[in-house]
């Protein structure tokens, strides 16, 4: 890092054996030698408080080994140094700001410097921030639905509590949210120290984790799929983006995702087991006219390959039936997935007949919630915290005749997304299946949905039959 050395009073060497600009190498920040373009002469000239000088000395610091971008300066002052983050990246206006910290400290000593501008820091020891400090950092942000965000500390959590085996008092459940228990167990977890998650600690946590699984290939591969699901939930949480913006926050150098990787779990294609000709003819015959509702679940899954979200909360007025196309798009009720999740989903024209004779009949007063493709009685609920659906019912009864037809996933109606996603990978290849599936990156269709439901015969077979017999 870049130092600023302050004549207030000369260090000896005692006091201090390194300079700055050695302390600078060995802490890896990258020093510029490239002048301000501003300034043509030699900034080493000028007097200590000129505004030039001090804007020479500033730097991007890291946290978490990532760039923050807001700058910094460090000052040494009487053998301490201390760094001083600014909210700005405008050099000089960070500059002024560093000459004003430089002047308080002269005047008044480091204790009322940091008391004044480094409040947060004062009397803590450096990488003083617990699990709970950073998750709470992280929610201010804002950058994470709180629902998504809630999701992602359970996660953390998990791997926390597991690590350093932090259970529930006696008499008491991690489960009971209502009596404090919840509450009680997730303190102790939050009171651990972000320093000693590192990771070692996440993936000795991996390991033992599988390994409790058993030697059963299946057993080992559902336990690997699991971690990997809490690792990147987990790691989203330190994501460059956000790290940046905890400014506050000391960090430890090493942040506990780094370098973990996720485990290898095979394949994980969906490999289609329906004769989906056969598969809509049932759903036509068994749900139009016995539950219309179903019906509708089921044209909306299959031929749109639209996710339990985007179906439970789609309106009518996204139906262009001119163009045959819904225009899928973030509403006060409905909040997609992704930005790429927004889209205009070509639907076939029969699909959206069938879908215009399911509308109900205008009426002076239409009913509430009337402007949903589902019909349900339950008020939608957007900002809820735990995944709520208007028309659960609806999905329950859907997934009870998809069980019914074969289909035994633990989500019987997402399988209806992927084979539709197979039947395009099939016949017009795997981007058009991405892009049919509003996925953000094509990975994510290679590796868990288009599997071509087309096989590959060799045609070799033929020469095992004698031409005699």
């Amino acid at each position: 890092m870049i130092y600023m050395d302050i004549p207030t009073q000369p260090e000896t060497a005692g006091d201090n054996q390194k300079s700055g600009s050695k302390v600078a190498a060995k802490t890896g920040v990258n020093r510029s030698r490239k002048p301000s373009p501003k300034w043509a002469g030699r900034w080493t000239n000028l007097a200590t408080d000129h505004s030039k000088r001090w804007e020479k000395r500033l730097y991007a610091p890291k946290s978490g080994g990532v760039l923050v971008g807001k700058l910094a300066v460090r000052i040494q002052h009487l053998g301490e140094r201390e760094e001083f983050r600014f909210n700005t990246t405008n050099r000089q206006a960070a500059a002024i700001q560093a000459l004003g910290v430089f002047h308080f400290l002269k005047a008044n000593g480091w204790k009322a410097t940091r008391a004044k501008f480094k409040p947060e820091a004062e009397g803590q020891t450096k990488l003083q921030v617990t699990v709970g400090n950073y998750l709470e950092a992280v929610n201010k942000t804002r950058r994470l639905r709180m629902r998504t965000f809630l999701n992602y500390r359970n996660c953390l959590r998990t791997i926390v509590s597991e690590s350093f085996e932090v259970r529930p008092e006696k008499g008491e459940s991690k489960f009971d949210y209502r009596g404090g228990g919840n509450l009680a167990w997730a303190k102790r977890i939050d009171n651990i120290q972000l320093e000693k998650v590192t990771p070692d600690v996440v993936n000795r946590w991996k390991r033992d984790r599988i390994a409790s699984a058993g030697n059963a290939p299946v057993a080992q591969a559902s336990a690997r799929r699991t971690v990997n699901s809490y690792i990147r939930c987990s790691r989203s949480l330190f994501v460059p983006a956000v790290v940046r913006e905890l400014n506050n926050l000391k960090l430890p150098a090493t942040l506990p995702f780094d370098g973990v990787e996720l485990e290898e779990t095979g394949s994980q294609k969906y490999v289609s087991k329906i004769n989906v000709q056969t598969f809509i003819a049932d759903a036509k015959k068994d749900l139009k006219s016995a539950d219309p509702e179903a019906y509708k679940v089921f044209l909306l899954g299959l031929f749109a390959g639209m996710r339990k979200a985007e179906i439970d909360s789609v309106e009518w007025q996204m139906l262009d039936f001119n163009a045959n196309v819904i225009q899928l798009e973030e509403t006060e009720w409905l909040h997609l997935k992704t930005r790429d999740s927004a889209a205009a989903i070509s639907v076939d024209r029969e699909v959206m007949s069938e879908l215009r004779a399911l509308m109900p009949t205008p009426q002076v007063k239409p009913p509430k919630w009337s402007q949903f493709i589902l019909q349900s009685p339950h008020a939608p609920q957007p900002d809820s915290l735990r995944p709520y659906y208007r028309a659960k019912d609806t999905f329950n009864r859907l997934n009870a005749w998809l069980r019914g037809k074969g289909i035994k996933a633990n989500k019987p109606l997402h399988e209806l997304r992927k084979e539709v996603g197979a039947v395009i990978a099939t016949e017009q290849g795997i981007y058009a299946a991405s892009k049919f599936l509003r996925h953000s990156d094509i990975t994510t269709t290679a590796r868990h949905y288009a599997d071509q439901k087309a096989r590959i015969n060799v045609g070799l077979g033929r020469f095992l039959v004698s031409k005699g017999g």
